[in-house]
């Protein structure tokens, strides 16, 4: 039980490495879009041909699609983290109850044996009374 406590924690992390590195990803295509859009609008100040013009937008388009790509591939991670979170707190949930039932079966076994020892005892003290008595007699 304690593996696969230990396999869903390693699970859990490795989607939320996916994670961050899918936010990084879309942190820097906004960087790059708002760079575009930048260029963009220094090539509407000074006369330059339609061709220049036209590859930025075109990048912008570009950059757009794959930020829209990125934010899906957020929500698709999102959803692998909730998922990996929920397996891992169920694991351990189960380890929990195990060692709780361990301790409860430990603890009855304490009472149990000390039961049976305080009975062995008893018996003993007995015997001897009953010995020490015929001794007497």
């Amino acid at each position: 039980k304690k593996n696969r406590e230990l396999d869903a924690s390693r699970v859990l992390a490795e989607s939320q490495q996916v994670l961050l590195a899918e936010k990084a990803k879309n942190a820097m295509l906004i960087a790059s879009l708002e760079r575009a859009l930048a260029r963009r609008e220094i090539l509407g100040a000074v006369p330059v041909p339609p061709v220049l013009f036209q590859m930025e937008n075109d990048f912008i388009t570009g950059t757009k699609q794959r930020l829209k790509q990125s934010e899906h591939a957020i929500m698709r991670a999102n959803r692998g983290v909730e998922k990996a979170l929920r397996a891992y707190l169920h694991a351990r949930r189960q380890t929990r109850t195990i060692e709780i039932m361990r301790e409860r079966a430990h603890a009855e076994y304490r009472r149990e044996s000390t039961k049976q020892e305080n009975k062995k005892l008893d018996e003993l003290y007995i015997t001897r009374f009953r010995l020490s008595k015929e001794e007497l007699i």
